[in-house]
């Protein structure tokens, strides 16, 4: 069956870099080396959301799959999904630092966290139970890469897209979506947390109806990560987990000079790395910056 697929892709200047915490973490949150495909469909997803009235429109059921919380909004664009990934190039690197960050502990508590809490100042008690409870320390992780270049695409599935909002009260037509969705590619303002911001470059950002579909057993050139189950490479690529759409871990080809978990350094310029697409998967790309953005989705 044919999908009324459409493809929207940028490339985004960071300012300073992004934080986008690990699933499932409280005390220590170190921050993903590359925003994971969750992250990508909610900075394209965000301002199309805005321009279309979604936000206020949508019922706030968020329950969503393996137990995380989303908005319906968000449930809405990602279950319309096919593909959403990001990739690296050009001068610079990204590296995962964290700090340590002291929390204050409320002093209004009664029983025997009271007691505790109370103590003789620079005596043991002091130092061994007073100062942990009421500065706790964690630390908390953000990836830097000021000025570094970011390319993301978003595969979507217009048809699944439209019937989803339907079932929930809202009809939008495919005119006033496309209409809407060529606005709001370049909308993209920031990656994970409110800090951190990005600036779009137009000449490298775009919204394409139906772009080239590459089958299983073609082969493909990309700088973005891409699902490990999806491609045979053939050369040597860094490999590394992140979450994928239902925020399950997966492990992703990161097509770089090198990666790990807190430390990736991209190609000089946007070479990539050739991959085949393995069955059942398909490889999607605007036709006029394949390279840059192709990306790959079950």
């Amino acid at each position: 069956m044919n999908q009324n697929i459409r493809v929207f892709y940028t490339s985004t200047t960071l300012s300073w870099g992004f934080i986008v915490r690990y699933k499932e973490v409280s005390a220590a949150q170190p921050s993903y080396i590359l925003p994971p495909p969750t992250t990508i469909v909610g900075a394209f997803s965000y301002p199309l959301a805005r321009i279309l009235g979604l936000i206020d429109k949508l019922p706030e059921n968020k329950v969503y799959k393996n137990g995380y919380l989303v908005s319906k909004t968000m449930k809405t664009f990602l279950e319309s999904t096919i593909a959403a990934s990001a990739g690296v190039a050009g001068e610079g690197g990204l590296v995962m630092h964290q700090e340590l960050s002291k929390i204050h502990a409320s002093i209004y508590k009664d029983g025997s966290d009271a007691n505790n809490i109370r103590a003789e100042p620079f005596t043991g008690k002091f130092y061994g139970k007073s100062l942990p409870r009421i500065f706790p320390v964690q630390a908390v992780g953000a990836t830097y890469a000021p000025g570094v270049k970011l390319y993301m695409t978003w595969v979507l599935d217009v048809d699944k897209l439209l019937k989803n909002l339907r079932e929930n009260g809202v009809g939008i037509g495919e005119k006033d979506l496309d209409s809407a969705a060529q606005l709001a590619v370049h909308g993209v303002t920031r990656i994970g947390s409110k800090e951190g911001i990005v600036a779009v470059d137009p000449d490298l950002t775009g919204y394409e109806r139906n772009p080239e579909i590459v089958n299983p057993g073609g082969k493909i050139r990309t700088i973005q990560y891409v699902p490990s189950e999806c491609v045979d490479p053939e050369e040597m690529i860094p490999q590394i987990t992140l979450p994928y759409l239902d925020y399950s871990p997966r492990l992703f080809y990161i097509p770089s000079a090198s990666a790990s978990n807190i430390l990736l350094k991209p190609y000089s310029v946007p070479t990539g790395k050739w991959l085949r697409v393995k069955h059942p998967c398909k490889a999607y790309a605007p036709r006029e910056f394949k390279q840059e953005f192709t990306s790959v989705g079950l």
